[in-house]
């Protein structure tokens, strides 16, 4: 399924700024703007993240041009979004940049109006995972569109290997002492809940050096959510999953030899600490109460086979909250990972394209009615 939207070529005028869609010369530019605010990437993930979505025709980028030069970019990336028996087309906002010699002149202001002039209301609704200073720039921005839709906090589950990797020289000598001193006594906890963790004999782990997409993708189908969720088919997963610059290992639960669920689990080739090991998706998303067992198996095989990394997060509510407390993480809202973790917020917002559907809409907006994993987290 192609998202087409009546997009619009007319370019729009915002005092000496000229606001249009992106052309195939904007690509230097907007690698460098990008790695100038977050990390260094090339051409390649350009190409994947943008040109290669199967969602959109064009590419989903809009610049402010000033002179030849563009100061600020706002991307989107459109999917798929499942809603009890709808299956409609949203855009999650990602990666806005503003070069630091166009700050201040409105830009995000004016690029969000022109985007929610031209695409907006082609699309049931936009979502955003944003800190708490852009949570409150957007409330306080697009106040008619986004009031009474922020759904909360994004909550994430971390285990903590080597405590001492978030604490650097900015921090006091008193903290990297009590971190130093911690690390030990984490790795001490985990190796002893890991072997009190309940592991069912009856169920065998296999790992995959890579995706197996028609296997996700069955898996999904086991088990659809009712709420609000982007939809999992091997289209998505064959976009999603051939991301460069990170590494996807997938751990598949087998009972007689049938499949029951699976972790994928990503890292990046970034050499800087602390070293993450994310579990980007798990499956089937809905019923994980009744999937202690098989999780339980698939968490405990991650947990030893990624011991060395600093850190390994999940999310919430697609694992098991007990599933997660047995195997050593504990919410980033509790203490001491509370000093350590940036929260995040996800925000959402109905537009035109769910305007006649009250149940695509209520399901938009119930609060945490959410199924989120990192699939769709680290895509923006």
């Amino acid at each position: 399924m192609s998202l087409k939207g009546n997009v619009q070529t007319a370019v729009t005028d915002s005092e000496e700024y000229t606001i249009r869609w992106y052309k195939p010369r904007d690509r230097a530019a907007f690698i460098d703007l990008y790695s100038l605010a977050f990390a260094s990437r090339g051409e390649e993930w350009f190409r994947w993240k943008y040109e290669q979505n199967p969602y959109a025709e064009r590419v989903p980028i809009i610049v402010a041009e000033k002179d030849g030069e563009i100061g600020a970019v706002r991307p989107f990336i459109p999917l798929l979004l499942r809603v009890a028996d709808n299956t409609v087309p949203v855009i999650q906002l990602a990666d806005l940049v503003v070069h630091p010699d166009h700050r201040r002149q409105g830009l995000m202001t004016t690029l969000s109006r022109w985007m929610k002039t031209n695409c907006w209301d082609d699309y049931a609704a936009t979502f955003t995972y944003a800190t708490q200073a852009a949570r409150d720039g957007i409330l306080k921005m697009q106040a008619e569109r986004w009031t009474d839709h922020d759904l909360g906090p994004f909550v994430k589950y971390e285990r903590l290997n080597n405590v001492a990797a978030f604490v650097g020289d900015d921090h006091s000598r008193s903290v990297r002492l009590g971190a130093t001193l911690a690390t030990p006594a984490y790795r001490l906890k985990h190796r002893i809940g890991d072997r009190l963790a309940s592991v069912d004999p009856t169920i065998r782990v296999v790992r995959h050096e890579s995706v197996p997409v028609s296997l996700l993708a069955s898996l999904y189908k086991t088990a659809v959510p009712e709420t609000a969720h982007i939809l999992r088919d091997e289209t998505f997963y064959n976009w999603r999953f051939a991301e460069p610059g990170r590494e996807f290992v997938t751990y598949v639960a087998m009972r007689d030899a049938l499949p029951i669920a699976a972790i994928v689990v990503g890292t990046d080739h970034l050499t800087e600490s602390p070293s993450t090991a994310q579990l980007v998706e798990v499956l089937p998303l809905a019923g994980s109460e009744a999937r202690v067992p098989e999780f339980s198996a698939l968490v405990s095989h991650i947990t030893r086979d990624y011991g060395t990394v600093d850190h390994l997060c999940a999310t919430n509510g697609t694992l098991s909250r007990n599933v997660l407390s047995a195997h050593g993480f504990s919410p980033t809202d509790s203490f001491p990972l509370s000093k350590l973790a940036t929260p995040s917020y996800l925000l959402v917002c109905p537009l035109g394209g769910s305007a006649d559907d009250a149940v695509v809409t209520e399901g938009l907006t119930r609060h945490n009615g959410w199924n989120t994993t990192y699939c769709e987290r680290l895509l923006g």
